[in-house]
């Protein structure tokens, strides 16, 4: 073992202490990395849970694969070859030395041509991976704790453990993913089931999931004995503060495209988003400033992050009162696209409201979205594409955001909602439970505006997306005299219009972004420290148990 110690001097009220930390050497296993190749909520975490355990005083080093060459438009260096055997083929590998982009954590890079270009989920990518990564670490041999990350990461997991002897842990991203059955060792399990199995430590991504997926026969049957908990994801608040939107739609755009120039935006905070939001709703989606700006994305060439074409379908039409429900998120089954489809034509039909969707994935899932756009024009817009600038402007310009998932492991995309300043109808499951702080269901009798964050109901089918939806906008939009009526504003001015500056709505926004501030970002919440202790178990019981 190499771990080290830093032993700070401090004093507290006047009496001086020895503050001893622990520091690690932490090999960060990572299938996907926002910006450079990433698809959905993995990649942003990996992005961020090396740079914050590196801020904890540990040495972290990232090791990954060259997806489709991404790598090669930073700078790097060579710095070796590897040459693995794979099913009698040799296959020779370039080792690229680089750091992130935007937090200067060292990667290692993996780099064949061929296999580059492979899908980026292809389970052979994820065999020679664990080689390559046995090979890489058996070199520099001084390596404290190996880190993988979901189903891509198995197999490299139980190769570090019994090859290289190595302290492991396997966080499970999503556990209904658990890649290709190989052979190892005579054994023949999914990725999945061998990273579980080999771990020192395993834990899942929110302490509700990881109450969820405890008694799973194949998680079940290799945890006994072993350290499982649930660490709640977070994200990076100094990325994602309403403040910095302009900045980030300019950086996430390679620098080619400024949001000012094409509808009223503005850097806001949770004291003035009341004023600010509103106009960004107004001017960039019923005045129709985001055709331009999609028009205009599409013709960058080279985007230089993960990023595709958007099409547009449909439009919308209304007031600056008029609600707006946004969605961020992939077009798959788990994020509740059924149940939607289902519910949304019916609250168009009794309620004045508007969708807006932002979304990539299953093609079946966006033909049926471009046709109900097309059904409900001027009340919905599908956005079919991947487009990172235009998260922060969807989530900017909604009044409420919809994640109606059937089951959801952890989630980004309801901290990001909240951190631009906007509540969260969701289904009460895994980590949407732990991270929302839901209104009551009955604010005549409990009033939390104060402290909701959104709107949580039970059964992610049709009757309680309607209610989650009716709920939210009833006590925002819809019931303003009746709070007057039923409520006592004993410290509050009586609000009249959905923005007013004691409204629900208004109070709701000011909690969202102090909760996830102080609640749920990495700066802030305990998660990096539980990871730390994490590492400690995975060492205690490779070791010492």
């Amino acid at each position: 073992m190499n771990i080290g110690y830093l032993i700070n001097i401090i004093s507290v009220n006047n009496v001086w202490y020895k503050k001893v930390v622990i520091t690690m050497k932490l090999a960060i296993l990572s299938p996907t990395m926002t910006p450079i190749v990433s698809y959905g909520g993995l990649g942003d975490v990996m992005k961020d849970l090396p740079k914050f355990l590196k801020n904890f005083n540990n040495e972290v080093l990232v090791l990954t694969l060259n997806h489709y060459n991404r790598y090669y438009n930073y700078p790097y260096e060579v710095i070796k070859k590897i040459n693995i055997v794979y099913k009698g083929a040799k296959i020779s590998f370039d080792v690229l030395k680089t750091k992130h982009p935007t937090t200067g954590v060292d990667i290692i890079v993996f780099s064949n041509e061929k296999i580059n270009n492979l899908d980026i989920w292809d389970p052979i990518k994820y065999e020679i991976f664990a080689d390559l990564v046995v090979i890489y670490l058996g070199d520099i041999k001084d390596v404290d704790v190996v880190s993988g990350h979901d189903w891509m990461c198995g197999l490299a997991i139980a190769k570090c453990s019994d090859v290289l002897d190595l302290p492991t842990t396997l966080t499970i991203h999503n556990e209904a993913f658990k890649g290709a059955i190989v052979e190892y060792k005579g054994e023949v399990m999914t990725f999945l089931e061998f990273g579980i199995k080999y771990a020192d430590a395993v834990n899942t991504v929110s302490p509700t999931h990881a109450e969820e997926i405890k008694n799973c026969p194949y998680i079940k049957k290799y945890i006994n004995n072993k350290p499982f908990v649930g660490i709640l994801n977070g994200i990076d608040i100094d990325e994602y503060d309403p403040i910095k939107i302009i900045d980030r739609m300019v950086t996430l755009s390679n620098n080619k495209l400024n949001p000012k120039d094409y509808a009223y935006i503005s850097p806001y905070t949770a004291e003035d988003a009341k004023n600010i939001k509103p106009k960004i709703k107004y001017s960039w989606f019923y005045r129709g400033g985001i055709y331009e700006y999609v028009e205009d994305w599409n013709k960058i060439g080279d985007k230089g992050i993960s990023a595709t074409d958007v099409e547009v379908y449909g439009e919308l039409k209304g007031d600056i009162e008029t609600p707006l429900i946004g969605f961020v998120g992939r077009a798959t089954y788990q994020k509740g696209f059924n149940t939607m489809f289902e519910a949304i034509p019916e609250l168009l039909e009794k309620h004045d409201i508007r969708f807006v969707f932002l979304t990539k994935g299953e093609k079946e899932i966006e033909d049926r979205l471009k046709n109900l756009a097309k059904e409900y024009d001027d009340k919905i817009l599908a956005l079919i594409g991947y487009c990172l600038p235009l998260s922060s402007l969807v989530f900017a310009g909604s009044d409420w955001t919809v994640m109606p998932s059937y089951w959801e492991p952890c989630g980004l995309v309801q901290m990001e909602s909240m951190a631009y300043c906007t509540p969260v109808i969701a289904t009460e499951t895994g980590g949407l439970k732990d991270t929302i702080i839901p209104l009551h269901y009955n604010p005549y009798e409990h009033a939390n505006f104060d402290k909701a964050t959104g709107v949580l109901f039970k059964v992610p089918d049709k009757i309680g997306f309607i209610w989650g939806v009716e709920h939210a906008l009833n006590w925002t939009f819809y019931k303003l005299n009746e709070i007057c009526m039923f409520m006592q504003y004993v410290r509050y001015k009586c609000p009249k219009h959905p923005y007013d500056e004691n409204s629900p709505l208004s109070m709701m926004m000011k909690n969202c972004y102090y909760h996830v501030l102080r609640n749920l970002s990495w700066q802030n919440s305990p998660s990096i420290r539980k990871y730390k202790g994490l590492f400690g178990g995975a060492l205690y019981n490779h070791y010492l148990k």
